[in-house]
């Protein structure tokens, strides 16, 4: 009640012809909301002009009228009180900012109908400032610095969203552990000059680069305040970065092959192949590549392209294992985001309680390790392969009788398989150790 009287008060200065205040302008620009987290799949478009008025459509521009009026402001939160509005039936909509966004507390009348805040999970209605389009997207680049602890590197990223949102993370190595700084907030690009305020109130400032990069100097540590000076690049190779792992089994000749390929978010690549019991040195590799329909290539500094398949976070290539060694050897890397060791615990409708080890190993085979109640109950192993899905990359598990598990891989890795030697089956969320 107490909401909604404030905005009775808020509508009727409006409607006095009380001016919007200056402060409006600062919002001018159009904003996109998007209505399907809240049952209706539509975007709207809010048009906010400099003299304080606004526009709904259905289109950011050249749209359909669906609603007009004017903006007013009180004490940090913004009305829209549309034009059809009266005193007897207030028509407004209030919302505050959060960086450049909009974020509505009340209902948003939209032509005829309206769409309103899903209190009880959180979810409101977010216009976003649609502004600086081309720089949307990340950056990233390395620095290497030296600090009071010695000589650090740090991986750097930058994250331009809608909304002029921006996420500048840092991720380094100190006394063993790794590390990383998040700062988040909302930005600016005027004339060249980039500009970066974070949630509490500090600035970012930077540049962008005629070539595309944006320099920023800014703290790298939640240990230091010391602004550091580091280029970042379009992250154009993102979605395949990751470390990758392959293993080769020569054991008939005396030997086995373990090798690392490290794609980078900005196109470079780092190549390590290792030789057990052999008397060979690393075989080390730096260069560019490129994802393009399906086809890996890796450029060596100064050497021949090499091409191979990629899918659902697997490379397969015919690389050099050690420099004594001129034949080409296939090698199937998995990477990062489908290997590793995961734990899940889960619970049957008996009420017997279970923890599970699920390990994807850089060779595509696999192995379960299950406890029922505090004790060993389930073993299991086999092969694995990955999948494009429309959820995500899917994880198959081919255990020894040819049975297949399937799960989709995200943070988590949601899959059923067997608990027992009776083929009993349950659900497990797995995650990812450290």
């Amino acid at each position: 009640m107490k909401k909604f009287l404030a905005i009775v008060l808020m509508a009727a200065m409006l409607c006095m012809g009380l001016p919007a205040i200056a402060e409006a302008f600062d919002l001018a620009g159009t904003y996109e909301l998007d209505a399907a987290p809240l049952g209706m799949p539509l975007k709207v478009y809010i048009i906010i002009h400099e003299d304080a008025t606004f526009q709904m459509s259905n289109k950011p521009v050249d749209g359909a009228d669906k609603g007009n009026g004017t903006i007013g402001e009180k004490d940090g939160t913004y009305v829209m009180l549309y034009s059809d509005s009266t005193n007897e039936k207030v028509k407004a909509a209030t919302f505050t900012l959060d960086g450049k966004s909009l974020v509505f507390s009340t209902a948003v009348p939209y032509g005829a109908a309206s769409f309103s805040p899903n209190a009880e999970e959180n979810i409101y209605p977010t216009a976003l400032l649609m502004a600086y389009d081309e720089y949307l997207g990340e950056y990233a680049g390395t620095l290497v610095a030296d600090t009071a602890m010695g000589s650090m590197t740090y991986e750097v990223a930058l994250q331009l969203d809608k909304g002029a949102k921006a996420t500048l993370s840092s991720t380094f190595t100190a006394m063993g552990t790794t590390m990383t700084y998040v700062q988040e907030g909302s930005f600016d690009i005027k004339d060249g000059a980039f500009l970066m305020t974070t949630a509490e109130g500090a600035q970012i400032t930077g540049a962008v680069n005629a070539d595309g990069a944006i320099t920023v100097s800014a703290a790298l540590s939640q240990m230091s305040s010391t602004p550091r000076e580091v280029t970042l690049i379009p992250a154009t190779t993102a979605e395949y970065a990751g470390e990758y792992a392959a293993v080769k089994d020569f054991s008939m000749m005396g030997f086995n092959v373990n090798a690392t390929l490290s794609l980078s978010k900005v196109g470079t690549y780092h190549y390590v192949s290792s030789i057990e019991e052999g008397t060979e040195d690393d075989y080390v590799e730096d260069g560019a590549y490129a994802v393009e329909n399906g086809v890996i290539t890796l450029t060596p500094a100064g050497g021949e392209a090499v091409t191979g398949t990629y899918a659902a976070a697997v490379a397969t290539l015919k690389l050099k294992i050690a420099a004594g060694v001129p034949m080409a050897t296939e090698l199937v890397f998995y990477g990062d985001k489908v290997q590793g060791v995961y734990t899940a615990e889960g619970e049957d409708e008996i009420g017997n309680t279970y923890f599970s080890t699920l390990t994807l190993n850089p060779d595509g085979t696999y192995a379960i390790a299950l406890d029922a109640n505090g004790a060993p109950a389930y073993d299991e192993a086999g092969t694995f392969r990955t999948e494009e899905s429309m959820n995500g990359i899917s994880i198959v598990l081919v255990d020894a009788f040819g049975t297949e598990s399937a799960g989709v891989v995200s943070n988590t890795l949601n899959i059923t398989h067997n608990v027992d030697y009776a083929f009993n089956t349950l659900g497990f969320q797995y995650e990812k150790g450290e």
